[in-house]
């Protein structure tokens, strides 16, 4: 009789302990814990956050715990781990994955750090529960059969692996927890659904989280789930799950954003901006820009005229018209007062959107577009990108991700944080206590490193 895959993936995330100390995983997950300190920074103070505090203060209880980047309030270790999930996923600058189409670090990250952090797990412990919660996590998504799912019903998957590897889970219960999560988790439309994209639960991250995490703690007292969870959704390929090799990570398909709106509309600006610079065209010269993309680009909510902030991150139309006309900087991060640009709005309402079939295959493994631009004088100039900067094959440095947490942290942390967070994550995984306590800004660990700053 053939294994449930919930039991496959469970032997999995455990064995995955033997890949901890390879050089490329460690590089990345590196960089993962460091651009989550990017997306967290950025969102700390979003209405998001600031819900999502008061939510866990109130109805999950209070704690010891403070959330990341000047969290007053004291949390629970769920609460603060939802806390920091919603920062993170509130200005759609978190990592992603190629493969699964979505977003994973904003679930994994946060459940990792805090329970690694209560247990007092090694920095060798967090990378497993990392790299585990991500892997699984990822071949979920990318196992999804169509209409695809929003990133929160796969990610809490990842949650409640990265929480039961570091509460110490034998293979038995983190079966319990793949299967309680995969029950349990947020019924999310397709991620394009238009809808879904105009209010604050966007994608659902913060909630796979609850759900993870609840699972993995239910898991840990004995709590069952259904062995056919996966099997029984119809949702995922299960072959495609039984069948994955060991050996091809899938976490390898990581990429990182460079602008707080869709990825899908990342390779559009940039080809859109060099298009303006290189040929010196203002933007009150443009008459029409076209965008060919592929479908799923096509299905975002895309309006020329937001209704909301969060609809103005999944808008193709109005993330090139604001890089144009204010500049890349203005997508890093998106700031609320560009939704009422006129001069913005004017030139989003002059984009149009335009399927090439050609395109769709190499989606979700790149995300291709070409971009035309046309000028009052009848000029027509063109563009093509293969696929967005951050991507696994147009992968970030470590100076490139440092300096996103610069920028998205100016004006909100002391400069003397953003180092020690950039010195922490130098050279090798910490421990999740130094992780959590460099982000929520405890002053015995950023005293700590004081030398190392003034050299």
């Amino acid at each position: 009789m053939a294994f449930k895959v919930a039991r496959v993936l469970a032997s999995l995330a455990l064995q995955l302990k033997t890949e901890v100390e390879e050089d490329a995983n460690q590089k990345l997950i590196r960089q993962c814990l460091l651009d989550a300190a990017a997306a967290a920074v950025a969102g700390c103070d979003s209405s998001a956050a600031r819900m999502a505090t008061q939510f866990a203060a109130e109805a999950l209880g209070p704690g010891s715990v403070r959330a990341w980047f000047g969290g007053m309030v004291g949390l629970n270790t769920l609460g603060a781990a939802f806390v920091n999930s919603s920062a993170m996923s509130a200005l759609d600058v978190d990592d992603g994955n190629r493969s699964a189409r979505g977003h994973l670090g904003a679930a994994v990250i946060p459940a990792a750090a805090a329970y690694g952090a209560r247990a007092g797990v090694s920095s060798a412990t967090f990378t497993h529960a990392v790299l585990a919660g991500c892997e699984i996590g990822a071949r979920l998504g990318a196992a999804e059969t169509p209409p695809f799912s929003a990133s929160g019903r796969w990610a809490g998957v990842g949650a409640a692996v990265a929480t039961g590897v570091c509460l110490g889970l034998d293979e038995a219960m983190l079966e319990n927890a793949i299967s309680l999560a995969v029950h349990s988790a947020p019924m999310l439309g397709p991620a394009g659904s238009r809808m879904q994209m105009t209010g604050h639960i966007k994608e659902g991250v913060p909630f796979g989280l609850l759900s993870g995490v609840t699972s993995a703690l239910l898991a840990a007292q004995g709590y069952r789930g259904d062995p056919d969870a996966i099997e029984s959704t119809g949702i995922y390929d299960v072959l495609q799950l039984e069948l994955a090799p060991f050996g091809t990570l899938v976490f390898g398909r990581t990429y990182f954003k460079q602008y707080t709106c869709c990825r899908l509309a990342h390779a559009p600006i940039d080809a859109a901006v060099t298009i303006a610079q290189r040929e010196g065209i203002a933007t009150e010269h443009i008459d029409q820009i076209t965008i060919r993309t592929f479908r799923t680009a096509i299905e975002l909510p895309n309006e020329a005229r937001p209704t909301s902030f969060e609809s103005a991150q999944f808008s193709l139309p109005f993330a090139v018209a604001a890089a144009l006309v204010r500049g890349k900087e203005a997508l890093l991060p998106l700031e609320s007062f560009v939704l009422d640009d006129p001069q913005v709005i004017g030139l989003a309402e002059r984009v149009e959107l335009e399927h090439d079939p050609d395109l769709d295959h190499l989606y979700p493994f790149a995300t291709p577009t070409c971009v035309l631009i046309r000028t009052r004088d009848g000029q027509s100039y063109q563009e093509q990108r293969d696929t967005a900067d951050g991507d696994p094959s147009r992968s970030f440095t470590d100076s490139q991700l440092l300096r996103k947490l610069e920028v998205l942290a100016r004006g909100k942390v002391a400069r003397e944080r953003v180092i020690a967070i950039g010195l922490l994550l130098r050279q090798e995984v910490p421990s999740p206590s130094a992780y959590a306590s460099a982000l929520e800004g405890v002053a015995s660990h950023i005293e700590a490193l004081t030398p190392v700053l003034v050299r």
